[in-house]
């Protein structure tokens, strides 16, 4: 079946009169193909080199699904940082609850950028029951991962979690001054 369905989009991509046709064709034989390849995309994150990885990353992004994800989820357990910071990053395409419990194992295994990330991607969850989890990083020692944990609170902050946020408006990191700033634009009657 797989073949047949190559077979039209390519028919499509070629010969149909409709730029759009063409174009919707292309990618979605693009993006087949890039599911056909799973197993050597796996094999890559496991041996590739980092750029190699991050293009991987990427890729996963686009594919999406469950082929996508797989990858995604692969690469969060990357020796690189950078790998592990982008497929964090990426993951906030896809809010399951597998996948943000898969993050959120993480948060205690992270620091820095990729720990910020993925507080970044589970706020972007907007999910109410994440707010224990990600309130632990509020006023966290590094300021830049402090500021993405005021960010992501607050997308997920019940009435009672607003003073935690409004306390780190004196906070002696302008970064975490200006997420608190960013953050307060979140607040609305129904968190009153």
């Amino acid at each position: 079946m797989i073949e047949r369905i190559e077979e039209i989009l390519q028919g499509m991509m070629h010969s149909d009169p409709s730029p759009a046709v063409r174009e919707a064709a292309s990618s979605s034989l693009g993006r087949l193909q890039a599911k056909r390849s799973v197993g050597s995309s796996l094999q890559t994150l496991r041996t590739g080199s980092v750029a190699d990885r991050i293009r991987i990353v990427h890729s996963a992004e686009e594919i999406g699904g469950r082929e996508g994800v797989t990858l995604l989820v692969t690469a969060l357990s990357d020796q690189e940082a950078q790998v592990r910071g982008a497929a964090a990053r990426a993951l906030s395409l896809f809010p399951s609850v597998p996948v943000l419990k898969v993050l959120a194992e993480r948060l205690p295994k992270e620091q820095g950028v990729v720990l910020g990330n993925i507080l970044e991607t589970l706020g972007m969850s907007r999910r109410k029951e994440l707010a224990p989890v990600i309130g632990r990083y509020v006023g966290h020692n590094d300021e830049f991962v402090s500021g993405k944990a005021v960010k992501a609170f607050a997308l997920v902050a019940g009435k009672e979690d607003w003073e935690k946020i409004l306390a780190q408006a004196g906070s002696g990191s302008a970064n975490v001054r200006e997420a608190v700033a960013a953050a307060l634009s979140e607040w609305s009657e129904g968190d009153a």
